[in-house]
């Protein structure tokens, strides 16, 4: 984004990019539900909508113009993206390694990596150009072309204690971050609200 006194806004059922300056905006997008969560990648942003069926909707926009460059609906759940030479990848709701094609927003592929008994909290994260799946116990290298996991036995136990977060490189967590806890709190605040209204 320039440096003009701009932002990225999601409303019920859209998405635009506003002009604070002139109050006014600067384009606009149709979207399925309510978007939580807007992150930018380079020139594009990507917003995870959701409806309250439960659905969720993931949509990289052109940054500039508000042109839909793809919608993906078979994400199911909020996502931590991780962006890497104009590809996604992140962990999905049932604990794979993804990745998906930045130009057309298909999924390229989907890596189980641990059993549904393990507790280890492993970390996705991108650091001199190299994609890591890091915990305490073990650690992995992942091919960013097939997926594969190759175990790295130099950073078993190479921390004190269990790892709770990472931030590597392509990706602004904070932001993301700071999004799903302003739309938690819209969440209470309109429940709150709701209450109060009956009492």
């Amino acid at each position: 984004m320039s440096n003009s006194n701009e932002v990225y806004l999601g409303q019920k059922n859209s998405v635009a990019r506003f002009n604070l300056d002139t109050q006014k905006s600067i384009w606009s997008k149709a979207v399925k539900g309510s978007p939580s969560i807007i992150t930018t990648c380079d020139k594009n942003v990507l917003v995870q909508s959701s409806t309250i069926w439960g659905t969720y909707n993931h949509y990289l926009l052109d940054a500039e113009t508000g042109n839909e460059i793809w919608v993906a609906t078979g994400i199911g759940g909020w996502i931590v993206p991780q962006y890497h030479k104009g590809n996604i990848y992140f962990t999905n709701a049932k604990g794979a390694i993804c990745k998906l094609c930045g130009v057309s927003g298909k999924l390229l592929f989907e890596t189980k990596f641990k059993k549904w008994y393990d507790s280890t909290t492993f970390i996705l994260t991108v650091a001199k150009d190299k994609i890591y799946v890091l915990s305490k116990k073990k650690s992995f290298h992942l091919g960013i072309d097939s997926g594969e996991l190759v175990e790295l036995p130099e950073l078993a136990n190479f921390t004190k204690d269990p790892l709770t977060f990472g931030l590597g490189n392509g990706v602004d967590q904070m932001a993301l971050f700071s999004s799903i806890t302003l739309a938690a709190a819209c969440l209470l605040y309109t429940s709150d609200a709701a209450d109060e209204e009956d009492s």
